[in-house]
């Protein structure tokens, strides 16, 4: 497995954190101006964590598989129930948390809508049914591999051209609701072509990353370009809601010829990588703790949001690591560690 995948994933989940921490604080000390603008940009990198996450998700199934035509059972369970596990825990922790600091309650049923569909780890189920289905598409993708990914981008495109007609500026007729996937037509509308990339790219390295050294700077200027036109379509400037959709694909033909060298401060960023599953589920209860509690004890704090987002980013990035990097460190947490943080 390429090894700047593990500072990859750490670089996807800082981003992540500081999308969620912008969207938190623009709840209780939103902003204007040049400052809303600089955060709209800071905000718009996230488009392509979640895809770097599912990507690098792919290959590392890929890895398994290497020199195998079928994926061990033992494999596919031990990934399901280390995503699973903790998403469980933290969905359960996290719903506990609104309740007291929100008074937030809701039915059995929509708790049970709110786990299946990933609410608020939209991408949790996502990741769970491809490494279910994961070795159906090894087979696949080891003969097919191209024709796959062919397949799949067109079901996402039409997923999204049902899920979000302005998008393509079309009307699809009301039946085709049915050909989308119950659970998880709105994540894969989104990311359903980042995991199969993953994949075929890995299981076919040598013949490929050749070919993206070529297209390196094709790529490049296409990510950003592709993001150029999301942020003028977020000021309004111009009439581009595909970009959101777009821009992470050709970031995805840069990912395996990134040297691990060229990352800055890679091996910081190797540590977060490791630990990015549990910072992902875990950071969304610290945000609505420090504001619960500056809500409580210092609001006046909301009307210098140039102090409140730095604080809400620091908190949710680094008291998870700190708690994750304790845990694994104790003997009497370290054997659970992985069915609670990943």
């Amino acid at each position: 497995m390429n090894r700047q995948y593990g500072a990859l994933s750490g670089i996807a989940i800082v981003l992540i954190v500081l999308n969620h921490t912008i969207t938190a604080g623009d709840t209780f000390a939103p902003v204007q101006g040049w400052v809303r603008q600089v955060l709209t940009v800071l905000q718009a990198l996230g488009a392509f964590a979640v895809p770097t996450f599912l990507f690098i998700s792919g290959a590392f199934v890929a890895y398994a598989a290497r020199g195998k035509s079928v994926l061990s059972l033992k494999f596919i369970w031990a990934s399901v129930k280390h995503i699973l596990w903790p998403y469980l825990i933290w969905t359960v922790i996290f719903y506990v948390v609104l309740f007291f600091t929100r008074d937030r309650q809701h039915s059995v049923g929509e708790y049970l809508h709110f786990f299946l569909t990933g609410e608020p780890y939209h991408f949790v189920p996502l990741l769970l049914f491809f490494y279910l289905i994961s070795p159906l598409l090894v087979i696949v993708g080891q003969r097919f591999g191209w024709l796959l990914l062919l397949l799949i981008g067109l079901y996402q495109l039409f997923l999204i051209a049902i899920l979000h007609p302005q998008v393509f500026g079309i009307n699809p007729p009301g039946w085709t609701w049915w050909l989308t996937p119950p659970v998880l037509r709105n994540t894969m509308a989104d990311w359903a072509i980042y995991f199969p990339m993953g994949l075929i790219f890995s299981m076919h390295n040598t013949a490929v990353k050749p070919r993206l050294q070529r297209l390196k700077w094709i790529s490049l200027t296409a990510v950003l370009l592709l993001f150029a036109v999301g942020i003028l379509n977020a000021f309004g400037l111009l009439a581009a809601p595909w970009a959101r959709f777009f821009a992470p694909v050709p970031l995805m033909l840069l990912l395996p010829i990134i040297s691990r060298n060229a990352i800055p401060q890679v091996g910081w960023f190797e540590q977060v990588g490791r630990r990015s599953y549990g910072i992902y589920l875990t950071h969304f209860i610290v945000l609505e703790l420090v504001l619960f509690t500056i809500r409580q004890l210092a609001s006046g704090l909301f009307a210098w949001p140039v102090l409140i987002y730095p604080l809400l980013f620091v908190a949710a990035l680094f008291v998870p690591l700190w708690v994750m990097e304790w845990a694994a460190k104790r003997p009497s947490t370290r054997k659970v560690y992985r069915y609670v943080f990943g």
